[in-house]
């Protein structure tokens, strides 16, 4: 790997375990944290390395773990490892590999809705967390609240799946401007 494509994977490293360890500890932002580092993941694709992605994804993952430890129960590490910080890698390079753009929405939202039902469950069922009781306005809510949680899933995945397509060509962009290829 060259010297300049394991610099901006340290780096993107570095900005992926601030954003996590950062959403860890401080509740209310977790799901921005999630964001912001599936943002800083998708940086050493500027030089095409999908290795560096990898290596950011496990890197970053791993030191905001080790500095995270006593918040391990935190949504922030099962969502990135299993989703926030391994999609955009994999969806560049389906892109890469011409994969069909129908094929790719329909893989994407697939994903998207099992790790959304996988992260229900997982903290309804196993860490016995509760989502509370709704209003009664809202009674139809709790009856169909596996419905909801597809449906939310689908628009959620469109609408990150062009927040990735976004902050790939600002970064296209402005690197470009920084840093000479």
């Amino acid at each position: 790997m060259k010297s300049k494509i394991l610099a901006v994977s340290a780096i993107s490293a570095g900005f992926v375990a601030i954003a996590l360890t950062v959403g860890a500890y401080i509740d209310m932002a977790d799901l921005f944290a999630l964001v912001v580092a599936s943002a800083f993941v998708i940086l050493p694709l500027y030089y095409g390395s999908y290795k560096g992605c990898f290596l950011s994804f496990f890197a970053g993952g791993a030191i905001a773990l080790v500095f995270a430890l006593p918040r391990f129960n935190s949504v922030v590490f099962p969502s990135y490892f299993l989703f926030f910080g391994l999609y955009p890698v994999v969806s560049e390079y389906a892109k890469s590999k011409n994969v069909k753009k129908g094929v790719r929405y329909l893989i994407g939202a697939t994903w998207c809705v099992l790790f959304f039902y996988g992260a229900y469950f997982y903290y309804t069922a196993v860490l016995n967390l509760s989502i509370g009781d709704f209003p009664e306005w809202l009674g139809w809510l709790s009856d169909n609240l596996l419905y909801f949680i597809a449906a939310f899933a689908v628009a959620f995945y469109f609408i990150f799946d062009r927040f990735i397509f976004v902050v790939r060509n600002l970064t296209d962009r402005y690197l470009g401007k920084i840093v000479k290829k």
